[in-house]
């Protein structure tokens, strides 16, 4: 199995988030950046090995203004299964959000959500 089929099935058989984050470190992915305005993904691997995956969406215009509160609301409303995927992309975008990483390795692993003007960070529980 290729390594997009292996990130496929994390993603598939994930049952929330931190599911998900503990699934993807354990195929060897250390972190990952998703580009909202075209929802691309860079998946990092050790020693300099990346995976790069882009599904064929429109792209999301993003404000200059980065709104923390707006971004922490779209992160809750995805935590407790209020909005899909697509949807949460729309709310971090109109938030402001231009790209968030996830780090998967380390004593703090946490997602960081970067905007023009600021940014937010929040650890990811075990």
């Amino acid at each position: 199995m290729n390594k997009l089929s292996q990130i496929h099935t994390c993603y598939q058989s994930s049952e929330n988030y931190p599911d998900l984050a503990k699934k993807l470190s354990q195929i060897g992915i250390t972190s990952y950046t998703v580009e909202v305005a075209s929802g691309s993904t860079l998946y990092r691997f050790p020693e300099g090995e990346n995976v790069f995956h882009s599904e064929k969406t429109n792209a999301i215009t993003i404000p200059t203004d980065f709104n923390k509160e707006a971004t922490i609301i779209a992160i809750r409303k995805s935590q407790n299964k209020e909005i899909d995927y697509p949807m949460f992309m729309e709310e971090i975008a109109a938030a402001g959000v231009r790209f968030y990483e996830a780090t998967l390795t380390g004593n703090r692993k946490r997602v960081t959500y970067y905007g023009m003007n600021g940014n937010y960070e929040e650890e990811i529980p075990h």
